[in-house]
């Protein structure tokens, strides 16, 4: 590594002691950092789609009329559009849409016009989350909003296609909503309480009196996932964990107080869900081992088919048009951005309706991930514990040094989706990345994920049994193990990083959620370390990272450390982006050490 660099500011970004990267490391990074992704938003009235994909330095709404059709730009702020919905019901409706703000703050609601396409500010509480939730006949929407008290969430509505004004719906009291579904008949909402504790409670709402009631079941869900009222006006679908291991679909009779589970034989999590306004369709997903499976029931013969064709990674945003004849979602690999797909289950024809540019680059340049399980510390049933991981290796001969990604938290899931950086780590500087699912991730069980609450570090030696896995890899170099941490699991890498000091090279903590107090053995952290982290962040003060930094230059630690003062939890504005992306490739060729490994 090099000498400690100086401190100095760069526009929004702070460099404290971070070395500019080479000319030649730069250029090699660029031709990386010029893709693009398409999220399918909702169907228009006109049976066109309402997408978000990014022009020039930031997301905004766009219009596709068609397959590989031209994308038609709507909204030209300045800021990420966050979140988007459409509704493909009312013609006079408008686009309800989330900016980010410049200064890491709450995000704004905006509305984006169809009558006049003009895109105007909406006054009113905090918006909590991003769903917005549509009445049947297309004109309101609903959604979660801060209460007066600043703790709890009302709902709150709001009429796109008219007054600018949001009106209060359903008053929080000593509870915090989420709305989930409006029937159909538009009289009433399903309600999660979040509140409560130790599930979730589910409630019905009169959406004119605002009167609350609230759905006795047996056992509470713990999350409610995703949530529709039947085409029939009386059930309800809902994806919730509530009996067993995994979040199942399933129909809630609310009159009866009845629950039944429609995929009770699928030992998986069920991640959505859509079902077409005649009932017909029944399309889900399930996360299997981390990769999406999307199916269609007809239910009136109860025949299944799986669409082929779709990237085996993550498939989300399922929605049927107003027909219930096409279903559209996004979907994406671990070599392929986010696009959109539209699915027509009568013919079983699948059509790709947004081809995402992956900049400059050969389409076949990225690596695809292989899954694996290494065995662990503990025992169950009388053998070894084995934790899953996705390995990405390069094309070139090993041994590799290798990065290990440690997904953000126990709510959080290691999964084959397109990330920049682990392209980068793989393509430019020939390191092969290590995704491994710790004890506390989401996706394998309820069982699993409580595995984490009886001891916070058993999720740190489980990382010390993945560099027992790695040092005998042939192609994989033990001697060169960087660990990073992004969020939550920030605190397991940096823990890692002390624990298993002299078997790490170095360490890379972004948005770290971490308190340097509650990591064991703090003082032996001595390895090159890099931290990023946004000025703004709400979830991980910065002076959390602040104290790291120091601490750890304290014990003798390079450390380089770059901070965003215009972001929050997590570093979004492309600019930004590049700038962390670049000084972590930085970071890594210089603990590689041998510039002549590094792919070209």
């Amino acid at each position: 590594m090099t000498a400690q660099a100086a401190r100095e500011e760069r526009g929004a970004l702070i460099l404290d002691g971070v070395p500019p990267a080479s000319p030649a490391l730069v250029e090699r990074v660029q031709p990386w950092l010029q893709s693009r992704a398409a999220h399918f938003r909702g169907w228009l009235p006109d049976g066109a789609m309402l997408v978000t994909t990014r022009f020039a330095d930031s997301l905004q709404l766009h219009r596709i009329a068609a397959p590989r059709g031209a994308r038609e730009q709507l909204t030209f702020g300045a800021e990420d559009v966050l979140a988007a919905s459409a509704s493909p019901a009312a013609a006079s409706a408008g686009v309800p849409y989330l900016t980010a703000t410049g200064a890491g703050g709450p995000p704004q609601l905006r509305v984006w016009r169809l009558a006049d396409h003009t895109s105007q500010r909406l006054m009113g509480p905090a918006v909590r989350g991003d769903a917005f939730v549509w009445s049947p006949d297309g004109r309101t929407v609903a959604y979660a909003g801060a209460a007066v008290d600043g703790v709890h969430d009302d709902v709150v509505a709001i009429e796109p296609g008219r007054a600018p004004g949001a009106r209060l719906l359903i008053a929080a009291g000593a509870r915090s909503w989420r709305p989930l579904a409006w029937s159909t008949d538009g009289a009433r909402l399903l309600l999660e309480n979040t509140a409560s504790a130790p599930g979730r409670e589910l409630w019905l709402a009169d959406a004119a009196t605002g009167g609350i009631t609230m759905i006795p079941l047996e056992t509470s869900p713990r999350r409610v996932r995703a949530a529709r009222f039947a085409p029939d006006g009386r059930g309800i679908y809902l994806i919730a964990q509530i009996d067993g291991e995994f979040a199942q679909l399933y129909y809630l009779d609310p009159v009866a107080n009845s629950l039944r589970a429609i995929t009770a034989e699928v030992p998986w999590d069920m991640e959505s869900f859509a079902v077409s306004p005649d009932g017909r369709w029944l399309a889900c997903v399930a996360n299997v081992a981390g990769t999406s499976r999307l199916s269609v029931t007809d239910q009136m013969t109860h025949a299944e088919v799986v669409p082929a064709g779709l990237p085996a990674g993550r498939i989300a945003d399922l929605a049927f048009d107003r027909d219930g004849k096409r279903l559209a979602v996004t979907a994406e690999s671990a070599a392929q951005p986010p696009d959109v797909y539209v699915f027509e289950p009568d013919g079983n024809v699948l059509t790709r309706w947004t081809h995402s540019e992956l900049g400059p680059l050969d389409p076949a340049a990225p690596v695809t991930p292989e899954l694996i399980r290494y065995p662990t510390w503990d025992r169950v049933g009388g053998s070894a514990r084995t934790l899953p991981a996705w390995i990405y290796r390069p094309r070139t001969p090993g041994p590799h040094p290798v990065l290990v990604r440690i997904a953000s938290g126990r709510d959080e899931q290691a999964r084959p989706v397109f990330d920049e950086f682990t392209q980068i780590a793989v393509n430019v500087l020939g390191y092969a990345v290590v995704a491994p699912n710790v004890r506390g991730a989401s996706g394998y069980g309820r069982s699993f994920a409580a595995l984490a609450e009886a001891r916070a570090e058993d999720a740190i030696r489980d990382i010390g049994s993945l560099l027992v896995w790695i040092g005998v890899q042939r192609d994989l170099d033990r001697s060169r193990v960087v660990l990073m941490g992004e969020s939550q699991g920030g605190a397991v890498a940096l823990g890692s990083l002390a624990q298993y000091n002299d078997r790490v090279a170095g360490g890379i903590v972004l948005s770290g959620v971490a308190s340097w107090a509650r990591i064991p053995n703090a003082r032996a952290l001595r390895r090159p370390l890099l931290v990023i982290h946004g000025a703004q962040d709400a979830v991980a003060p910065v002076f959390e990272a602040e104290r790291l930094v120091a601490s750890a230059r304290g014990n003798g630690a390079e450390v380089w450390f770059l901070v965003a003062k215009d972001e929050g939890h997590g570093i979004r504005r492309k600019a930004n982006r590049d700038a962390w992306l670049t000084t972590a490739a930085a970071f890594l060729e210089g603990l590689n050490g041998r510039a002549g490994l590094s792919a070209r």
